[in-house]
């Protein structure tokens, strides 16, 4: 039982350094310019991302008070305005 949690502790402590040391090794030999692009790409998905969400958001409220505004009308009786 002792060995397994010792073994599993050394595969954990590989895995950091690892991890630690790609990490460097990609920074040092990603170009900056590269790293400055991919940021603002993230940005403006960002930023895409977000309008659409609004839009969405907006259209769904919409169409939503719309289609409860017919159901109240129907639970009163009301035939719809296109049909009036």
């Amino acid at each position: 039982m002792i060995r397994r949690l010792f073994w599993v502790g050394v595969g954990v402590a590989v895995t950091v350094v690892v991890i630690h040391k790609g990490r460097q090794i990609v920074a040092r030999y990603t170009p900056e310019a590269v790293s400055v692009r991919a940021a603002a790409a993230l940005d403006g998905a960002g930023t895409r991302l977000n309008q659409v969400a609004h839009t969405f958001r907006s259209d769904f409220s919409t169409a939503r008070a719309e289609r409860e505004a017919e159901l109240m009308a129907s639970l009163r009786g009301e035939l719809p305005r296109h049909e009036r």
